[in-house]
């Protein structure tokens, strides 16, 4: 694959609904075969040359699901980072657990902080995932703290602009998104990173996230060089 896409977004939704239009006895089967199109995406990133890949894991809505979908959920991605961590050493992938950390059980920290120390030195492609994540409680959150430093006489609010804030949130050092996809059909952010996607070009398919493939990739990033071009980039 050939673009023009440094840090791409993918907001995976149809999970739940492709497990009931398979009449599968569960809609976590629907999120075990979304895990691996996040594997092949994460793959398709690094044959198509882009540095950055943030998906959309759980949001801090998804709280509101049934304990039992929560509960399985929580284990699959635990599940995922224990065992594909040596996976992504050996493709060169670095992972980033971004969100409301404060949120995820004693276990679950660990996990999250053992897959991002072993694979910090790993450059080929940095995916940061998104888990127990709001783009405002994040704004919110950087808020907070950069409030606690001119409190604490670590920072002058005079100081504060759009590059000393950006330092604050979650994605700090990371690049804003270029081009967002999300699946599933509905045509929205649903909180999505407003701050590093002000200015991304958002492509949007019916397509559920499991049935998601390498050709549908290619037609967003097809997208993404036209509307470059048409603006004269």
């Amino acid at each position: 694959m050939d673009n023009k896409v440094t840090h791409l977004g993918i907001i995976m939704d149809g999970n739940r609904r492709w497990a009931r239009k398979h009449m599968l006895a569960s809609v976590l089967n629907g999120h075990e075969k979304g895990v691996d199109t996040f594997i092949n995406a994460c793959k398709w990133c690094q044959e198509a040359g882009i540095r950055y890949l943030t998906v959309y894991a759980f949001s801090t809505e998804n709280w509101q699901r049934s304990q039992e979908e929560v509960s399985g959920l929580f284990k699959l991605m635990e599940n995922f980072f224990i065992n594909e961590v040596d996976t992504c050493i050996s493709r060169d992938i670095r992972m980033i657990i971004v969100g409301d950390k404060s949120r995820l059980d004693p276990e679950a920290r660990e996990t999250v902080r053992r897959t991002e120390d072993m694979t910090a030195h790993c450059r080929s492609l940095t995916v940061q995932v998104a888990i127990s994540y709001g783009g405002r409680d994040e704004i919110l959150r950087a808020a907070a703290a950069f409030a606690a430093d001119v409190r604490d006489g670590r920072a002058a609010v005079a100081s504060l602009d759009e590059e000393l804030f950006a330092g604050y949130l979650d994605t700090a050092g990371i690049p804003d998104m270029d081009l967002v996809i999300r699946t599933g059909g509905n045509r929205r952010l649903s909180n999505f990173f407003p701050w590093q996607t002000t200015y991304a070009e958002i492509w949007f398919t019916d397509v559920l996230w499991p049935d998601f493939s390498q050709a549908d990739m290619q037609e967003a990033l097809d997208y993404y060089e036209k509307v470059q071009i048409n603006n004269g980039k």
